[in-house]
């Protein structure tokens, strides 16, 4: 534990509670001024009553001030989808929370042995690149380009990229990746569509390969990650022939949504892109589904696997390995609340058993005083 006082995480923890500086002070009886000395490290020994109000008010215990943060989030290494109509208040807290998980992922390796990071980086420019870059990586999983990828998340599980879900509490939000020491994938499941899901995880699969080390967000990089997206979900030789072996119509994008796990959106759109229909078709079909609204919520949707690596690692604690549940978050000096709203799993409390009482006589009891 270092002597001195790390602001950066006070500034992480407060933005995790989605506070300003000035609401901080509020809580703990202290300037916005003071506040951001402490955050600037100006301020490197603060009052022990100050930090321990700190803890109170945000859900960790002194000691967690007191350490380096050795892999912060930073902005220009994070994805957002949806991006440009994401609040900066929230993708401030949801990279807070993604540094919070990875100081649990930092513990969890001093036990555990996770997949090797196997994400290939591809440089791409046009529309054809990308495709053969989806293609590319198809293969450099062992995936092949014949048909559907069963589970897309284990696939990226499998090359290294943790995935975490029900972080982001947000609609403005569908999903949230990071390249770094820690590489990771925030799944919104807020949101209530599987065949969403996973086109999420695609899409930030694609953010991953395409625009590592590059500033996203905007219309480029968005529609760079969604064709990818699409191209790797549906690889444009075998959809193509399958698309094709029936009349297009809602029956077969159906029966094609339920073989591609992929939503009847992104079937058209797929359709659209590799010249199998044009303008006119798409167009219609599109105001169709918004006739019946199924831009909020389609049929038939897929079944989804849950992420594996970080649950697995959670629930292999004290029964696999001597580190229990409880020793961890005392070893991060989270509270057990924090805990479980960082990783969404609960510390387990300890029944205490009741002690047998002795009934003494008078003068046994006045003897033992």
């Amino acid at each position: 534990m270092s002597e001195f006082f790390c602001g950066e995480r006070l500034q992480i923890a407060r933005e995790f509670r989605g506070l300003t500086q000035k609401q901080l002070g509020v809580e703990v009886a202290a300037s916005p001024a003071l506040v951001s000395l402490c955050e600037a490290g100006k301020k490197k020994d603060p009052a022990v009553d100050l930090v321990e109000a700190f803890g109170a008010v945000l859900g960790f215990e002194p000691p967690f001030f007191y350490r380096r943060v050795e892999d912060p989030f930073r902005e220009d290494e994070c994805s957002f989808r949806h991006r440009r109509a994401t609040p900066e208040r929230l993708k401030s807290q949801i990279r807070a929370h993604a540094t919070l998980i990875g100081f649990v992922l930092d513990n969890l390796r001093l036990v555990f042995s996770f997949p090797t990071l196997n994400v290939p980086q591809i440089a791409v420019s046009t529309a054809e690149e990308i495709e053969l870059a989806a293609e590319s990586c198809r293969w450099h999983w062992g995936l092949g380009t014949d048909g559907p990828i069963l589970h897309v998340g284990r696939v990226l599980e499998h090359a290294g990229v943790v995935i975490v879900t029900d972080v982001v509490k947000s609609a403005k939000v569908d999903a949230f990746s990071r390249f770094g020491r820690t590489t990771i994938i925030f799944l919104n499941q807020v949101i209530p569509s599987t065949s969403r899901w996973i086109f999420d995880i695609a899409h930030e699969c694609g953010h991953l390969v395409l625009h590592r080390g590059l500033q996203t967000g905007d219309l480029e990089t968005e529609g760079q990650a969604n064709r990818f997206a699409s191209s790797f979900l549906m690889p444009r030789k075998a959809f193509g022939r399958e698309f094709g072996m029936k009349e297009f119509g809602w029956p077969h994008i159906f029966d094609l949504k339920k073989r591609w796990s992929v939503s009847a959106a992104a079937i058209v759109k797929r359709a659209y892109d590799l010249g199998l229909i044009g303008a006119v078709q798409y167009r219609r079909t599109f105001q169709y589904m918004s006739f019946k609204g199924w831009n909020k919520g389609e049929p038939y949707e897929p079944t989804f696997q849950a992420p594996e690596i970080l649950r697995s690692a959670l629930s292999s604690l004290g029964t696999s390995v001597e580190l229990s549940l409880s020793t961890l978050c005392q070893q991060l000096h989270y509270s057990p609340i924090t805990f479980h709203e960082v990783t969404g799993v609960s510390i387990p409390t300890v029944k205490v058993k009741p002690g047998i009482v002795i009934q003494l006589g008078q003068k046994d009891r006045s003897r033992s005083l």
